[in-house]
C-alpha cells in the first residue's frame, strides 16, 4: 500500500471546481496531486530519473482511495465567493528565451562525464563549449531585455506606462475556499512501489508546497502507516472526481509546452465516480434524482438568442447531430432512450437540456446554452460511446471559429462551443443540482396524465383537475428518486422571474398521432434537502420540467424577481 499525506498547514483549501469557478472544490482531486508532483519534478534541472520513474509507476496504477473529511454540509465551511479584478501580468517586455538547448547540452555533458573512459577527450571538451556557449547566449538575451533605453520614444514611454499596475487591464478572478474540520488528509493506492521508486515519490513530497491556489500551503510526506480510507471508487458512487491515467505525465510536460504557465489551460483528466466506504456511518443521506452533475456543456456564442420556450427544439437538434454522427449502429439504450426494438427504455437515460437565464431580477429567459446529462448510473463504456460522439461532432461540424450550429424546427441556427468550466451562472452544474427543499419550474411540467380541466368554472371542476395535476407531480419526483413531496403548487403563469408562460411553449410531444400533454409551472417543496437535477413529467430528457433550486428551503424564503 502507498499512502500520501496532506496537511493544510494554514487550515484552509483553495481550489476552484472544475465544473464551476464560483464553486471550490473538495474533497481534492487526485489529479491535482498528481500535477504538484509533477511540478515538483521539474523543480530541479536536470529531472532526477528515479523521480521520473516513480511518477510513470504512479500513474499506471488504479485511481486511488482517500481518507478525507467528508461531512461538507455542517462541518466544513465554505468562504463566499466574491469577484475581483487582478491586474494582468506584463509578459510583452519579455521574450520568450529558449532553454532547451542549454539543458539538451548539459545533459550530453553530463552523459559523457559520467561515461569514464572517454576515448577522444575531443568529444568533452567539444560538449564543454556548447555548455559555455548556450549559457553565454542566454546571458546576452537576458541582459538585452533589460538594457536600458535613455532616449525612449513616445511610443514606448506609453506602453510601459500602461504597464503600470494601477493602469493595467483587470482580469476578473475569483478565490473560493473551503475549512474543513480536519484539515489532514491521505490518498491511498492499493499498489506498493518498489523502495527505489517510494524514496524518489517521498523526496518529490517533500518539496511540494501547494495544492491548488498557491495560498493552499501544505505539507505533503509519503506515509509508513496502514491509512482506512472513507472514500472509494465506485461505479455508482456520487462524487464525480477527476484522476488520471498512463500517459499522465507526457500530457501535463506537452500542455506547458503549450501553455508555458502563461495561457489559460484545463488539466487533463478522466472522470472518476467515488462512494463512501462506511455511508451508514455519516447520518442520512440527501436525496439525489435519477441525473447526476456530470454533465457536457454548451455554451451559446453567436447566431439567434431564443427563449426558453424553443429549448425542446434545440435539445431535439443536439440530440439529431449525435445520432447524425452515429450512423446506423445500434446506441446503447442509456444513450438512444429506447431498446433494440423500438420501445422506450425503462431506465434512466440520457437528457438533452437547454438552460435558460431564470430566477434573477435581470432574468430575460434567454437560452444560455444546451447540456448533456448523463444519468448517475450510466456505464463507463457508454460514458465513453457518448464522449466519442461528441468528439467526433466537433471533428466534422465545427465552424471556422471552432462553434457548431445547431438548428431545429423553424429556429434559426444557434451557434454553441463545448465548454469545461462555464462562465455563466445558468450554465454551472451547481446552480440546478444544490441541495434544497423548495423547487420552482424553469420550463413547465409535462404531465404525465391529463388531471382535466384546469380552467373550468363547473362545480368545482378546476380544482379537482390541480389536486389531480399535483398528485401527477408528486408521482413524478418519486419517478426520479426522489422522496414524495409535502406540498405542490400549479399554475398557468411563471413562477420564477424570466420564466416563460406555458401557453408560450409549443405542444408537447408535437407529434402527429399523439396528444399534447397538459403542462403547468410548480412550486415544489419537500421535507428534506433533496438535491438536483430535477426534471419532471413527460418531456424530462428534452428539457421540461426543468426546476431551479431555491434558498433555503421553505416558501417564506424570498424569490428574486
Amino acid at each position: 500500500m502507498l499512502a500520501i499525506e496532506i496537511e493544510l498547514l494554514t487550515g484552509r483549501y483553495a481550489a476552484t471546481a472544475y465544473s464551476d469557478r464560483g464553486a471550490s472544490e473538495w474533497p481534492p482531486h487526485p489529479a491535482r496531486l498528481f500535477s504538484a508532483l509533477v511540478a515538483a519534478l521539474h523543480d530541479r534541472d536536470p529531472v532526477d530519473a528515479h523521480e521520473r520513474e516513480a511518477l510513470l509507476w504512479l500513474e499506471q496504477q488504479a485511481p486511488p482511495s482517500l481518507d478525507v473529511d467528508l461531512s461538507v454540509d455542517h462541518r466544513i465551511g465554505r468562504r463566499d465567493v466574491l469577484d475581483s479584478f487582478v491586474p494582468v501580468n506584463d509578459i510583452s517586455l519579455i521574450a520568450d528565451i529558449d532553454e532547451a538547448p542549454l539543458r539538451e547540452a548539459r545533459a550530453k555533458l553530463e552523459l559523457l562525464a559520467a561515461a569514464g573512459g572517454v576515448k577522444d577527450a575531443k568529444q568533452l571538451k567539444k560538449a564543454q563549449k556548447a555548455v559555455a556557449s548556450e549559457g553565454e547566449r542566454l546571458a546576452h538575451q537576458l541582459a538585452a531585455q533589460h538594457q536600458i533605453d535613455d532616449d525612449p520614444s513616445a511610443k514606448e514611454v506609453a506602453i510601459a506606462s500602461a504597464l503600470m499596475p494601477d493602469r493595467r487591464t483587470r482580469q476578473v478572478r475569483t478565490f473560493p475556499v473551503v475549512v474543513p474540520a480536519r484539515s489532514i488528509f491521505a490518498f491511498v493506492w492499493s499498489e506498493d512501489p518498489p523502495n527505489a521508486l517510494r524514496s524518489a515519490l517521498d523526496r518529490l513530497c517533500e518539496r511540494v508546497t501547494r495544492l491548488g491556489h498557491s495560498s493552499s500551503l501544505v505539507r505533503c510526506v509519503v506515509l509508513e502507516r496502514v491509512v482506512e480510507p472513507t472514500l472509494v471508487p465506485a461505479a455508482d458512487g456520487d462524487e464525480v472526481l477527476r484522476v488520471i491515467s498512463p500517459g499522465q505525465l507526457e500530457r501535463l510536460e506537452a500542455a506547458y509546452a503549450r501553455h508555458r504557465g502563461v495561457e489559460s489551460r484545463v488539466l487533463p483528466s478522466r472522470p472518476q465516480r467515488y462512494g463512501l466506504l462506511h455511508p451508514q456511518g455519516q447520518g442520512a443521506p440527501v436525496a439525489r434524482s435519477i441525473f447526476s452533475d456530470d454533465w457536457i456543456i454548451f455554451e451559446r456564442v453567436a447566431g439567434a438568442r431564443p427563449l426558453s420556450s424553443r429549448g425542446t427544439d434545440l435539445a431535439r437538434a443536439l440530440r439529431g447531430a449525435l445520432l447524425e454522427q452515429h450512423g446506423s449502429a445500434t446506441l446503447p439504450a442509456a444513450l438512444a432512450g429506447h431498446e433494440v426494438n423500438g420501445r422506450p427504455t425503462e431506465g434512466a437515460h440520457v437528457a438533452f437540456v437547454a438552460l435558460p437565464f431564470v430566477g434573477h431580477e435581470y432574468a430575460d429567459g434567454s437560452i444560455q446554452g444546451v447540456a448533456i446529462l448523463l444519468p448517475r448510473k450510466l456505464a463507463s463504456d457508454e460514458r465513453e460511446v457518448l464522449l466519442r460522439l461528441v468528439a467526433r461532432w466537433e471533428r466534422d461540424r465545427a465552424l471556422s471559429d471552432g462553434a457548431m450550429a445547431l438548428a431545429g424546427g423553424s429556429l434559426p441556427p444557434v451557434h454553441v462551443r463545448r465548454v469545461d468550466v462555464p462562465g455563466k451562472v445558468s450554465l454551472r452544474p451547481a446552480n440546478w443540482c444544490r441541495p434544497a427543499r423548495r423547487f420552482m419550474t424553469a420550463t413547465p411540467i409535462a404531465l404525465d396524465r391529463n388531471p382535466g380541466n384546469l380552467r373550468s368554472n363547473l362545480q368545482r371542476t378546476a380544482h379537482r383537475a390541480s389536486i389531480e395535476a399535483q398528485q401527477t407531480i408528486a408521482d413524478a419526483c418519486e419517478r426520479i428518486g426522489l422522496p414524495r413531496p409535502v406540498s405542490v403548487e400549479v399554475s398557468d403563469a411563471p413562477m420564477l422571474s424570466g420564466a416563460q408562460p406555458v401557453q408560450a411553449f409549443l405542444p408537447w410531444p408535437g407529434r402527429s398521432g399523439r396528444p399534447a400533454r397538459v403542462r403547468v409551472h410548480a412550486d415544489i417543496e419537500f421535507a428534506e434537502d433533496v438535491r438536483g437535477p430535477v426534471l419532471l413529467g413527460a418531456g424530462r430528457y428534452f428539457g421540461l420540467g426543468l426546476c431551479l433550486p431555491i434558498g433555503g428551503g421553505t416558501r417564506d424564503d424570498a424569490v428574486r424577481r
